[in-house]
């Protein structure tokens, strides 16, 4: 009962959950003598003109111990609670998922209504979507007509869950991943009719530490000279030292009426993902960057 308590996060305010759960043996067997002592009547000479609380020893110190890692303590709760509370497995990939294209929540594909197909036949590449989360109460199965394995379960996230189905057809080469237990990123189509919930038909899974991101090979800058001040350029190029990676950066100059320009920096080059575009936008305006490549 204590380390589920303890599981749960409803003893945090005693302390780290790692140290809690390494104190429960000793707290239970200190527990159990004063039990013991208090039923046969052993207590202190002037213990018994002591009403007010026992006071702490410094050996009731909690133990000296490593915290749960993030994994562990969210993993724990989801075994006691069927939930997660202090987090999402997919909190530390929010800024991954935001430069990935393409990819919807749960609670968006649930929404959304299948495309018009048939029931387990060939899927059109254009109808498939990309979701990520956590695999859930996967089970692998066999098909009652010819024998062939396929595997439901459901896909979570923070929105929510929607329930998967790998064919037979996509089995072999997706057995093993679907018995992953960390965060993925899975593609299919969506299916299933007007009286019930959609479900996804999943021909991909990759694991979210696996997905590379593809970052624009160049980004094209507009500055009105009208507009921009030392502090802009001054900040821009703080920005751009901050965050080097293979995109060159090009600069369109225009002062209205007069001239245009475009400029390419020499050895400026940035890692241009999302975050960064918008750092940058709060200084040149907004829809001043364009993406290249």
């Amino acid at each position: 009962m204590i380390e589920s308590l303890i599981k749960a996060g409803a003893l945090d305010s005693l302390g780290r959950r790692g140290q809690l759960m390494a104190a429960v043996d000793k707290a239970m067997e200190r527990a159990q003598k004063s039990q013991k002592d208090a039923a046969q009547g052993q207590v202190g000479l002037f213990g018994i003109f002591d009403d007010g609380p026992a006071k702490a020893h410094a050996a009731d110190d909690l133990p000296k111990v490593a915290d749960w890692e993030e994994g562990e303590r969210l993993a724990n709760e989801k075994e006691v609670l069927g939930f997660f509370v202090s987090g999402h497995p997919l909190d530390k990939y929010a800024e991954k998922l935001r430069n990935l294209n393409g990819v919807i929540s749960t609670a968006e594909a649930l929404e959304r209504k299948p495309p018009e197909r048939r029931w387990g036949g060939q899927s059109d590449p254009g109808d498939e979507i990309q979701l990520a989360g956590m695999l859930i109460g996967v089970q692998h199965r066999k098909s009652k007509k010819d024998q062939k394995p396929y595997a439901q379960g459901y896909l979570e996230d923070a929105s929510g869950r929607i329930e998967l189905i790998c064919f037979s057809r996509d089995y072999e080469k997706l057995a093993e991943q679907l018995k992953m237990e960390a965060a993925v990123l899975v593609r299919g189509v969506l299916m299933g009719g007007d009286d019930a919930a959609p479900k996804i038909s999943i021909s991909q899974i990759k694991a979210l530490d696996e997905v590379e991101v593809k970052l624009p090979t160049g980004v094209r800058i507009r500055l009105n000279l009208d507009r921009a001040t030392e502090e802009t350029l001054a900040g821009l190029k703080a920005e751009a030292d901050a965050a080097p990676g293979p995109g060159k950066v090009m600069l369109h100059l225009e002062k209205k009426g007069e001239f245009a320009v475009v400029l390419e920096p020499a050895g400026m080059k940035v890692a241009a993902d999302r975050g960064w575009v918008e750092r940058v936008e709060e200084l040149t305006g907004r829809g001043t960057v364009q993406g290249l490549g």
